[in-house]
């Protein structure tokens, strides 16, 4: 029984979270003034972007590997 109340639990609070995360996109940049959260939002992505890129070409550049039998 406790597997089943589970196993309902799970996509229950996974859509709950879902519907959470619309509600508040739809509520924050639909709703409100997009210029007053959308161009920061998306600079701060492009930033993260740019920075998370740049380490991979740093790691992809590097002739230096791990070198252990665990990789």
């Amino acid at each position: 029984m406790h597997r089943v109340v589970s196993g309902l639990g799970v996509p229950l609070v996974t859509a709950g979270l879902v519907a959470a995360a619309l509600w508040t996109v739809v509520d924050t940049y639909v709703v409100r003034s997009y210029t007053e959260y959308l161009l920061p939002t998306a600079g701060a992505l492009v930033v993260a972007f740019a920075f998370v890129f740049a380490l991979f070409v740093l790691g992809a550049r590097s002739d230096r590997w791990l070198s252990s039998p665990y990789w």
